[in-house]
């Protein structure tokens, strides 16, 4: 009696520690975001701290949220979409052409997140028929996104005159003159997108994906249409970014999408995602778009030249990811 007694305390001693280990990885994004914060507000506090700043700080990181929510699915899921900044160049610029030959903008706006989507679908239907590596199909197709949108660019930046006042608002409305109304808009999403993959049975599957593949295919799981579903998703989030880059930009740029660089995915792992898929919380994005946002914001205010604010950017993500990577095995 006494020895099954000493391995109950055992037992629920290891419980005890495991939770607790658990809960230390799961407070380590949030934990690294206030650090980041504090030292920030330490070295250019006036600049830094104001609500002007942190007005703009929110607005910079919406169109990185879009772009990194679509991404968390996919990488959930153990893949990766590369496409995505080809994806929000390409429907940026056809936002553009849509509104400069009149359009409405509730069929402008279905028309580019159908469009956005069809790039998903594609996707994920050739890496599930051809068995062919997520990284080097999105790859390309990241390149013909980018081809697209130089053609229906016409190659120029497209220029829109007499724009619809909704699409000027769209991203340059604030509340309370503070908070900016596209990153609400983004919040929603993110707490929309938690609760599917989190009480849903295809969020389920997407994290039963990422976790093995394998037993999926056991299990009986389609896991084509999980995939692919998880791509549509991604291609979904691309285009919403698209639309709010050109309302930001008020025109159709081919490059846009080349500020994300690989911005996304290091949102997403420095968010606690990972990379093999199957472990990862869709909200903790949020706190790796916000880590990219500030030292990109911080960078700037000291007054660091383009060349050396990408070094910096460089070691300071892979530090972050190395150190995230750490505390979860």
């Amino acid at each position: 009696m006494a020895e099954t007694s000493d391995n109950r305390k055992n037992n629920d001693t290891s419980v005890m520690i495991f939770k607790g280990k658990r809960l230390i990885v799961n407070l380590t994004p949030m934990i690294g975001l206030i650090g980041l914060i504090i030292i920030c507000s330490l070295i250019v506090p006036k600049l830094f701290m104001s609500l002007s700043n942190w007005s703009n700080i929110l607005r910079q990181v919406t169109i990185l949220g879009f772009a990194a929510l679509g991404m968390t699915i996919v990488i959930l899921t153990g893949n990766i979409d590369l496409s995505v900044i080809g994806n929000v160049s390409m429907t940026t610029c056809l936002a553009a052409i849509l509104l400069q030959h009149n359009w409405n903008l509730i069929p402008t706006f279905a028309i580019v997140i159908l469009a956005g989507a069809f790039i998903g679908l594609i996707n994920g239907l050739i890496i599930s028929f051809w068995k062919i590596e997520s990284f080097v199909v999105t790859m390309g197709m990241q390149v013909i996104c980018f081809g697209l949108a130089q053609y229906i660019s016409g190659g120029r930046t497209i220029i829109i005159q007499n724009l619809n006042p909704f699409m000027i608002e769209l991203a340059s409305y604030r509340i309370a003159n503070i908070i900016p109304g596209m990153f609400v808009i983004l919040i929603i999403f993110y707490i929309i997108l938690w609760i599917f993959t989190r009480n849903t049975k295809l969020g389920r599957y997407i994290y039963a994906l990422g976790g093995n593949e394998e037993v999926c295919y056991i299990s009986g799981v389609n896991v084509t249409f999980v995939r692919t579903t998880a791509y549509i998703i991604s291609g979904i989030f691309a285009a919403i970014a698209g639309i709010f880059t050109f309302s930001r930009s008020l025109c159709g740029d081919p490059t846009a999408g080349s500020s994300l660089g690989m911005y996304v995915i290091a949102a997403v792992v420095i968010g606690g995602t990972k990379m093999s898929g199957g472990r990862g919380n869709v909200l903790f994005t949020i706190i790796g778009i916000f880590v990219i946002g500030i030292i990109n914001n911080m960078l700037n205010l000291i007054g660091f030249k383009y060349y050396a604010q990408q070094i910096i950017q460089g070691i300071i993500i892979i530090s972050a990811v190395i150190a995230g990577s750490q505390k979860r095995r």
